[in-house]
């Protein structure tokens, strides 16, 4: 059942190839642009742009991929016939995460190999369980937070808009395209305690090797992740 789950929600990926290239290759052209600019800086970029690459992949695959994907499933009835199934709301949720998690894990070893070969980055001596197992629970925390979305309203078509919206608002006032200094006042209070900027704070933490479990970004992104994930199960819904 579990391994039947998983193919199921490969297969919705795998359907939707606009969310690969938007989510996947959208970060090697981005370094692309960006590297003809700052020839001979590339251990820099990798050291500051690579939560934001990642953060990228994990928001499209979570939320205009797997939660979007649900909320039409909802919308068309078609999960009506899991409810006949012995698949429960937990199983789903769980499957969902782990047939993603392989797709965010090969991203992040094909962007660290892409970025030594072609542009002689280095990539020096990094613990890499640590760093593999905060992006792990970075992108969990966005999948439960999109799921919780797409099951939290009763209309289907709500839940589809307001993952736009929270995506969207995930991208725009998560540091990530427009800098921290660039916004208003109040932009810059909203940014700052957004799950983006402690998302991207933790695996630079990480990507360093210091200061990861010490501070509170760790602690911050540890507890939306739990909450949100026992949020994303209590309101499931199949249709």
């Amino acid at each position: 059942m579990i391994l039947g789950m998983i193919k199921y929600h490969l297969l919705v990926l795998i359907r939707e190839p606009a969310n690969m290239f938007f989510g996947l290759a959208l970060p090697f052209l981005n370094l692309f642009l960006i590297s003809g600019n700052i020839e001979g800086e590339m251990g820099y970029l990798l050291d500051f742009g690579l939560p934001m690459f990642i953060i990228i992949a994990a928001l499209v695959l979570c939320f205009t991929d797997s939660a979007l994907s649900h909320a039409y499933s909802r919308q068309i009835k078609f999960l009506r016939k899991l409810r006949m199934t012995p698949v429960k709301p937990a199983t789903y949720v769980a499957t969902g995460i782990l047939s993603r998690l392989v797709v965010i894990l090969l991203f992040v070893a094909t962007f660290l190999t892409f970025t030594t070969v072609f542009f002689g980055a280095t990539i020096g001596n990094r613990n890499w369980l640590v760093f593999g197992g905060i992006v792990i629970l970075v992108f969990a925390m966005f999948y439960f937070i999109s799921m919780f979305l797409a099951n939290v309203f009763k209309s289907a078509k709500t839940s589809q808009n307001m993952l736009n919206i929270i995506f969207w608002g995930f991208l725009l006032l998560g540091n990530l395209f427009v800098p921290l200094e660039a916004m208003p006042d109040i932009l810059q209070t909203i940014t700052q305690n957004t799950p983006t900027i402690f998302a991207a704070n933790l695996i630079q933490s990480a990507w360093f090797g210091s200061g990861v479990f010490t501070g509170h970004n760790f602690i911050v992104v540890l507890a939306v992740t739990a909450v949100f994930g026992l949020l994303s199960i209590k309101f499931f819904k199949y249709e």
